[in-house]
């Protein structure tokens, strides 16, 4: 085909073609780098001002759908803020941070309660003193049950419980344990610095059995004598668990622990006057969410059922008139 030189006409300023069209200012345009096509300049011009038209009239719909579309997602937001709290907060969990040692009993009352309250509790199980941790730093925690009165005192000073939500919910006894086939079924507290006696595990500075435990070990007066020989770990269970696999040859732990964990042997209790109370409370987090479910948990660990349930598994009841 053979080339003109005719000058092309130049579409008027008020249109503006799409950036993936040719460029009008050009004489050729290629639908392929071999298949060159030469247009009149009456037929390129009207082309190019149908198409420019339709694609003007595509934006201008496009526009108006987008602006639709905008108005509706704006009137969805609306309704999605008028929404109760209460509505929107429904389908949150209750988050129960709980001392480690209340695992089985905890457990065995959850279905009670999510039948009374249509909600079943989501337990959250560590040391008293990482659980108190965690709360600091902002965890999500709704209700949570200490196996001693420091860690709740600390959260309460830093003004993170509920006021008057604080109760006792039931006690225990610290015990020492051994493997179940150790031949040391007559081993006392007193006897922990023989040479028959290598390694004692213990609860760390964050678990409340383990300060309980070296507060009975500074009453027999063996806190050097034996402190070359503690291992401490990072719960009760852990400490009931590496005493039942002989990990160890002896450990000190809740009664309740010896009581859910086998092939352990109680060989020794320790006196009350040798340590600090062993109680168990639970209060309300002021950051919970959750205030109408965290206050029915709490009423529900303090009912005569608990007290059977927590006895049953190795606690002592509830003090009489015990708010704290």
């Amino acid at each position: 085909m053979k080339q003109t030189n005719q000058a092309i006409r130049e579409p008027s300023p008020g249109l503006r073609p799409p950036l993936n069209w040719p460029l009008i200012g050009q004489r050729v345009l290629k639908i392929s780098e071999n298949s060159p096509i030469i247009y009149p300049p009456f037929k390129l011009t009207i082309r190019y001002r149908i198409l420019a038209y339709a694609h003007s009239c595509i934006g201008a719909a496009s526009l108006c759908l987008l602006v639709l579309a905008s108005g509706s997602l704006l009137a969805s937001l609306k309704k999605i803020e008028s929404l109760p709290v209460e509505a929107a907060e429904a389908n949150k969990p209750l988050l129960v941070g709980a001392a480690i040692s209340l695992r089985e009993p905890l457990k065995t009352l959850a279905p009670s309660f999510s039948a009374a309250q249509k909600v079943a509790p989501t337990f959250h199980f560590a040391a008293s003193g990482v659980l108190q941790q965690q709360i600091q730093k902002g965890a999500p925690i709704d209700v949570f049950v200490s196996a001693s009165d420091k860690q709740m005192d600390r959260l309460e000073k830093a003004g993170l419980l509920v006021a008057g939500s604080r109760r006792v919910i039931a006690g225990n006894q610290l015990v020492l344990v051994v493997p179940s086939r150790s031949p040391l079924h007559s081993l006392r507290f007193q006897g922990l610095d023989s040479m028959a006696i290598r390694r004692i595990a213990i609860g760390d500075d964050s678990v409340p059995a383990g300060d309980y435990g070296r507060q009975t070990l500074a009453y027999y007066g063996l806190s050097e004598a034996v402190k070359a020989k503690l291992v401490p770990l990072g719960s009760v269970r852990a400490v009931a668990n590496a005493v039942a696999a002989g990990h160890v040859d002896a450990g000190i732990v809740y009664k309740s622990d010896a009581h859910n964990v086998p092939n352990l042997r109680i060989v020794a209790g320790a006196p009350e006057a040798s340590h600090a109370p062993i109680r168990y409370s639970a209060a309300m987090i002021t950051a919970s969410r959750q205030a109408k479910l965290a206050s029915a948990y709490l009423g529900s660990l303090t009912t005569a059922q608990a007290s059977q349930l927590f006895r049953r598994y190795g606690l002592l009841p509830r003090p009489a008139a015990a708010n704290r």
